[in-house]
């Protein structure tokens, strides 16, 4: 009785006195707290403020300076090619119903004035003259009809989009389509439309456009003038055009947002104005500057001082927790009597489970002692009772109990009902639970995880007996001497070295040994990669036999069942057969049906006829079709599209095969590596180009891919050798 009093009083009082510890700490640091977070939101809007007049200033310089930088530069391109179109050398190529390739001096006039002088040249990429009215084309990489163009569907979108503009000189925009491009070359009788473009055009009496000169500008040179900008955090966005889109910006976002705000439909809120913007406007070339900062930026590193004030609050908080901790020691005696109260709690528990063990309490003095100690009975109990196997003294062996009962882990000792006691020389766990199916459940993963426990804190084995179930604790004795006599069955006696298991009505036997068999699952899957069906089936037996002659049950029957069928699935995945190649939809729960089957001729026959089967017949199929010839002709096709710039590895992932499978059916096909073929095909390219083109060494290294021309050099000449200049030198002799 006195014990109980401390019970109910004493521990209330403790957590009394601890839970007011707790209040006083939130209190002071609420006091602190509250005072340092307004201080460090009002530095933060005050910081805002001064940064934010600062920028304005800041704006309103370089959106003057911006917008004359860009203008200068476009209005002299504009009215540098106004004046082209027309000179008298505009005007003869006008006149060419046929392309002039024999009028060379008359048409390097042209060109030479199409490509402009060396100002312009640093910002213009290229230009594209399509004349219409006798249909060719002349640009930066030639002249040719216009029937020989290989984009044609792309020009021809582009110039009927261009036929629709009334304007016949504007600047246009086309960040969404592809320059034509052949690799990492660029595609030969081709118009690139795409980018930022000055268009001049001309349209005949009949409203069909006569011709069109697409000045098409160099996007790195004007996005290097924005850097200066953009470095110091300021944002530029260039529109232009019919609709006014973005021939040019630094920040996407910026464009949108002030795009939306010139919508008539547009109603802003605070929030969503993330950008403060100067805007200029150019009439001559009708186009307009948006020079803009991002506000975030100044909220962000407005944020500091809240950061500051909150690692002040940090500050003070570890120091109160060093008082606390003070005060913590000073209430030891405290949690020392809690810990007493806790232990005789435990002790009462135990004595409670011994008193059950040798039947010493009537139905009314379990019903009440077990409301004194606020235990909940269960409907349906199970006994574990477990031994330590080994030669060892009874008092060794009490010791040891009294130690892994000491250590047992607290998530273990909440599922077992009431306690873990240690009983004359066993180990004894009674578990409780609401159904027979949910104690069943409950009493094989408890005895897992403790037979794991022991063996791997203590290094030792296990028997154990399991009851029948009951439902009422008058039956515990009974569960006992179950118990009992399972743990002396003669499967548990056996090895000293192996853990094991006997329930007292023989349903459930744990396996003893190692019983899975690996050179036998080898040869199994050899068997079904050799397509033998019957050595396959009877090697299939042989496995199963074994598992059952070593009574391998339940969750280790299921387990090692699923790790032979999974084992069975990797050949056709390894042979690049997809699994919903081999299997019917309705066979994709294979896994989950098999072990359900315990019969070992319908176990066996099933997995013949499911698995063992189908995927022979899919390997057959695939013999018979003789496939690697075609693989190896995918991969040469990948190599020549990509011009030896393939790794194996990338190969393997576009053609879905593992890369040593590649590598040995190319070997067999061809005599030869995957980087032989490779290297031969970078040597191809290298020398057409060194042969017909007048790139230099440095530039064929970089359509190469190379990353070093000194590499492509040495590469060049171990396989030729000779140095490239060296061989463009003789062979073009």
């Amino acid at each position: 009785m006195k014990i109980k009093k401390i019970g109910a009083g004493g521990v209330k009082q403790i957590l009394n006195s601890l839970n007011y510890e707790k209040q006083m700490f939130v209190k002071v640091m609420t006091l602190v707290t509250i005072p340092l977070i307004v201080m460090g939101f009002v530095s933060c809007n005050l910081y805002i403020r001064s940064e934010s007049t600062k920028s304005e200033l800041i704006l309103d310089s370089y959106s003057v300076e911006a917008s004359r930088e860009y203008e200068n530069i476009l209005t002299a391109i504009k009215e540098y090619y106004i004046e082209t179109v027309n000179d008298e050398s505009f005007r003869w190529l006008l006149r060419q119903e046929e392309i002039p390739y024999s009028r060379y001096t008359n048409l390097k006039k042209a060109q030479k004035i199409l490509e402009g002088n060396y100002f312009f040249r640093h910002y213009i990429k290229s230009y594209n003259f399509t004349n219409m009215n006798y249909r060719w084309i002349l640009n930066n990489y030639g002249m040719f009809p216009y029937e020989n163009m290989k984009n044609t569907e792309q020009t021809e979108t582009f110039l009927e989009e261009q036929s629709r503009v009334e304007s016949t000189v504007y600047w246009v925009n086309r960040p969404n389509v592809s320059a034509p491009m052949d690799g990492s070359i660029r595609l030969s009788n081709s118009v690139d439309s795409s980018g930022f473009q000055l268009i001049i055009k001309n349209m005949n009496e009949n409203g069909d456009l006569a011709w069109l000169l697409a000045i098409q500008l160099d996007e790195r040179q004007w996005k290097n003038l924005a850097e200066n900008y953009k470095s110091v955090g300021y944002e530029i966005s260039i529109l232009g055009g019919v609709q006014k889109t973005a021939l040019l910006e630094t920040s996407a976002e910026m464009t949108e947002e002030y795009l939306r705000q010139q919508d008539e439909s547009y109603k802003p809120h605070w929030r969503s104005e993330k950008y403060r913007t100067k805007v200029k406007q150019d009439e001559t070339n009708g186009i307009t500057y948006v020079v803009g900062y991002d506000t975030t930026k100044v909220r962000r590193d407005a944020t500091v001082f809240v950061f500051a004030s909150f690692a002040v609050i940090a500050g003070f908080a570890l120091l109160l927790l060093a008082v606390r901790l003070m005060t913590v020691a000073f209430a030891k005696p405290l949690y020392r009597l809690q810990k007493y109260v806790d232990d005789q709690n435990m002790q009462l528990k135990e004595i409670l489970v011994s008193s059950l063990i040798r039947d010493e309490l009537t139905p009314n003095r379990i019903e009440e002692t077990m409301k004194k100690l606020e235990i909940v009975p269960c409907q349906v109990y199970r006994m574990l009772t477990l031994l330590c196997k080994g030669e060892r003294s009874e008092e060794e062996g009490k010791e040891q109990y009294a130690r892994i009962l000491a250590d047992f882990p607290q998530h273990l000792r909440q599922q077992i009902f009431i306690t873990p006691i240690s009983y004359k020389d066993k180990l004894v766990f009674l578990i409780g639970a609401e159904s027979e199916a949910e104690i069943d459940t409950k009493t094989a993963v408890l005895y897992k995880e403790i037979k794991d426990y022991i063996r791997g804190r203590f290094n030792t084995a296990t028997a154990a007996g399991i009851s029948r179930t009951f439902c009422t604790l008058g039956a515990v004795m009974q569960a006992y001497n179950e118990c009992k006599e399972a743990l002396y069955h003669k499967s548990n006696q056996e090895d000293a070295e192996v853990s094991s298991l006997v329930l007292f009505d023989d349903s459930l036997t744990a396996s003893q040994g190692n019983v899975y068999d690996m050179i036998m699952e080898n040869e199994l899957i050899q068997a079904i990669e050799s397509c033998k069906e019957e050595d396959a089936t009877h090697l299939l037996e042989l496995i199963i036999e074994r598992m059952e002659a070593k009574g391998v049950v339940g969750i280790e029957r299921n387990f090692y069942l699923t790790r032979l069928l999974t084992a069975m699935l990797t050949v056709p995945v390894a042979a690049g057969l997809p699994l919903s190649d081999v299997f019917e939809s309705e066979r994709y729960n294979v896994l989950n049906q098999m072990p359900q089957i315990y019969e070992k001729k319908k176990l066996v026959a099933s997995v013949k006829k499911e698995m063992i089967q189908p995927i022979i017949k899919k390997l057959s199929e695939k013999m018979k079709e003789g496939d690697e010839p075609e693989i190896v002709r995918q991969m040469m096709e990948l190599i020549w599209a990509s011009k030896g710039n393939l790794s194996l590895n990338e190969c393997a992932d576009k053609l879905n095969y593992h890369p040593n499978y590649l590598s040995k059916v190319l070997k067999r096909e061809k005599g030869v590596t995957f980087t032989d073929i490779a290297n031969e095909e970078k040597l191809k390219q290298a020398k057409y180009m060194l042969l017909t083109t007048e790139y230099s060494v440095g530039e064929i290294s970089e359509k190469l891919q190379y990353n070093n021309v000194q590499n492509f050099i040495r590469f060049f000449k171990n396989h030729v050798g000779e140095t490239p200049a060296a061989f463009r030198k003789e062979h073009r002799k």
